[in-house]
């Protein structure tokens, strides 16, 4: 049978013929390479015959679906020689065209979407973005940036910082003047959608006149100090002010479930600051401590917060992280 069959397409010899002549087998060095062997023969692919969709049809019946994709031409090459001559003709068509198919001009599906009445457009699934204990997703306050390194290498991490808002003591001209890359974070930060604000006061930002309207998941003000470098009792005593000040006014400014970190080393000296404390007092909950690795956040430099460009050593150092404490929630 196969050899009949082979010797029958040898005399024959059809050329595949198209309505259009766009459906043509494409002109190409492989193409022709089965032309000149009579074995072969080229077939227009059916799923190409039920045609293309250009757009969504809106009147499409609730129960069904409608697959979209781009317009592809393509053809299938089936070898009719080397047949069995025990198969029948029933055989040869389902078992010897599946072990012989050829692909000549690769499918191509640029764009293919499901669509049903009840969603007409695909909107991809948001992908939430982690660094430390910071997600995309959360609504962000940060406060006392010295050179934005710290805001900037969160917004580079979360792609867009729509969520964030960024604030800083110290106006945008001291800023410029005295850290090389301010200009570089802010533009980072305002590309991504952050919002920056600069002259705001830690301890009072609750009569601020945008901030003050406003609720957060996250406030975060790392490494506080209040510009005094001594080590006495009164240089402790002002820097633990500014502390319970900052507490103070953004416990108000949290939402339900929100969280306000604190970033400071944790050693010697600073460690009778006694920071957990000092949230306690303001009736907030130290929901966990972590250690503070200044490594696994990209580009942010660790500034002193009055002038210069040198940074300082802040290992070891923890995030104390508060939250309002249940007694406190109306």
């Amino acid at each position: 049978m196969g050899q009949v069959l082979s010797y029958i397409w040898r005399c024959v010899r059809p050329i595949p013929k198209l309505e259009d002549d766009s459906r043509r087998v494409p002109h190409n060095d492989q193409s022709s390479q089965f032309e000149q062997d009579s074995h072969y023969i080229a077939i227009p692919d059916s799923d190409n015959a039920r045609g293309s969709v250009s757009g969504l049809n809106p009147d499409v019946n609730s129960n069904s679906q409608k697959r979209v994709c781009t317009r592809t031409e393509h053809f299938v090459v089936v070898d009719l020689s080397n047949v069995d001559e025990k198969n029948d003709s029933a055989e040869l068509e389902e078992e010897e065209t599946q072990e012989t198919t050829q692909i000549i001009v690769k499918k191509e599906v640029i764009a293919e979407v499901l669509v049903t009445p009840s969603e007409l457009t695909y909107v991809p699934r948001e992908t939430v973005k982690k660094i430390g204990p910071y997600t995309s997703k959360q609504t962000t306050l940060l406060v006392g940036e010295g050179d934005f390194s710290f805001s900037a290498s969160l917004a580079v991490a979360f792609g867009c910082a729509s969520n964030m808002i960024a604030t800083s003591l110290n106006s945008q001209e001291f800023l410029a003047k005295n850290y090389r890359k301010f200009r570089r974070n802010k533009m980072a930060l305002e590309v991504r959608g952050c919002m920056v604000i600069h002259g705001v006061d830690a301890t009072n930002m609750i009569n601020h006149d945008l901030l003050g309207c406003l609720r957060f998941d996250r406030i975060v003000f790392n490494f506080p100090h209040a510009g005094c470098f001594g080590r006495t009792d009164h240089d402790m005593c002002k820097n633990r002010e500014l502390i319970k000040g900052f507490l103070r006014c953004v416990k108000k400014m949290l939402n339900r479930e929100g969280e306000i970190h604190i970033t400071h080393k944790s050693n010697g000296y600073f460690r009778q600051w006694n920071i957990p404390k000092l949230g306690l007092d303001q009736g907030l909950e130290l929901i966990r401590e972590i250690k503070f690795i200044r490594s696994i956040y990209a580009g942010y430099h660790t500034k002193f917060g009055f002038g210069g460009n040198k940074d300082f050593h802040c290992n070891p150092s923890k995030t104390y992280m508060f939250g309002i404490h249940p007694t406190q929630m109306v």
